[in-house]
């Protein structure tokens, strides 16, 4: 018995699914670790412009689910604009496109500041409140994070955020009023929690699946940040080693470090980094709405080699009225087995039983001859 998928939409705290049950055609919602912002679309069949317009900025909430089970919230944000569509003998059509920021207030304005001798925790939730955020929620491992020296310079609390996730190793995500600060590539919420994991196994959910456990462009065997010593007058690097040590080529950053923990942090971010973009791919799987960015996800039944854990770097929920639910992960920091046919030799050659071939006299036919050839001096009458 197959399931039917549901879906469940809130504008400005008013339910409004009942309305829009009729006559949405498709929604998508694009989650993605270290981007500051989500994306959501709604497409909506308006043969004769009987819905309301939702006003750009309106609070609007998305859930995805299936019939007998809760439809999750899966994206919160704002409206962000809206198209309409169509033409002679097409119909019209009306999208509804959001963000999970509110890129129209203050979170975009350039601002000049500074703090001194003080942790990343206090400065973040300092400047995004000012920046009009709610709330800002900074794991513990980030928050205890401390420099002389905090600065935004000519830029905004989003470009601050992103550029300062960076370096730290972290990923930020604004979402509504609030906007959280996580480690990047641990599994983990912003209050120290782990997120949960998805399977993808073939024979159950999987659908399809494109997957490279590795890549060897991203492989360097050394990370390594400048910095310059007051005391010593003289510059000093920090380096850090990858996983796979034996790498002879050596990432050198272009931009130095003010001091010796920055450049320690910078240089661990960069091999986090690295280790993360070692391999990866997309797999298709029946709509998963517990599905998050940076929880990892355990691929089995595609082969040896290729089955393992692998991180989730973006989640693409899509529903349609006549496709239903599914969902999209692109995965990367492939680990556990992917990567490593560890089958011996004979398992994984398959024993080839070869029939004996009957041997076929090949018999040239008899020439045509250009009496018999009706095109008479052609091609054919050479034979």
């Amino acid at each position: 018995m197959s399931r039917r998928a549901i879906f469940w939409v809130s504008v400005n705290g008013n339910d409004v699914t009942s309305g829009l049950s009729p006559y949405v055609t498709s929604i998508r919602i694009r989650d993605a670790a270290g981007l500051a912002s989500d994306t959501a679309t709604i497409d909506v069949e308006d043969s004769y412009g009987q819905l309301q317009l939702p006003e750009p900025g309106a609070a609007i909430s998305i859930g995805l689910g299936w019939d007998g089970g809760a439809a999750l919230v899966m994206f919160e944000g704002v409206v962000d604009d809206i198209g309409s569509t169509g033409g002679r003998g097409q119909g019209r059509m009306l999208s509804i496109s959001a963000k999970s920021a509110d890129t129209r207030g203050p979170l975009k304005e350039k601002q000049e500041k500074h703090k001194d001798e003080t942790s990343f925790g206090a400065v973040a939730t300092e400047w995004g409140q000012a920046a009009g955020l709610a709330e800002v929620v900074v794991h513990p491992d980030l928050a205890a994070i401390g420099r002389p020296w905090w600065g935004m310079q000519g830029e905004s609390y989003l470009a601050w955020g992103t550029r300062h996730a960076r370096e730290l190793g972290a990923t930020f995500k604004v979402m509504g009023p609030r906007a959280v600060f996580v480690p990047r590539s641990q599994g983990q919420s912003a209050n120290g929690k782990p997120l949960q994991a998805i399977r993808a196994a073939r024979g159950e959910n999987l659908i399809s699946w494109s997957l490279k456990p590795v890549l060897g462009r991203p492989a360097y065997g050394k990370f390594r940040i400048n910095w310059f010593d007051d005391k010593q007058a003289k510059w000093k690097s920090e380096d850090v080693e990858a996983v796979d040590a034996t790498v002879p080529a050596i990432a050198t950053d272009r931009i130095a470090a003010a001091t010796q923990a920055e450049a320690q942090q910078r240089a661990g971010s960069r091999r986090t980094e690295a280790e993360r973009e070692g391999g990866g791919g997309t797999v298709t799987i029946d709509g998963e709405p517990a599905a998050q960015a940076e929880a990892e996800c355990e691929v089995s039944g595609a082969r040896p080699g290729i089955d393992g854990t692998y991180r989730i770097d973006v989640v693409e929920h899509s529903y349609s009225r006549s496709g239903g639910f599914t969902t999209t992960l692109t995965l990367k920091q492939p680990a556990g087995e992917a990567g490593n046919d560890t089958r011996s030799s004979q398992a994984a050659t398959a024993t080839k039983t070869t029939a004996a071939t009957p041997k076929v006299q090949a018999t040239r036919p008899a020439p045509i001859t250009t009496k018999q050839n009706p095109y008479n001096g052609g091609w054919f009458g050479r034979i």
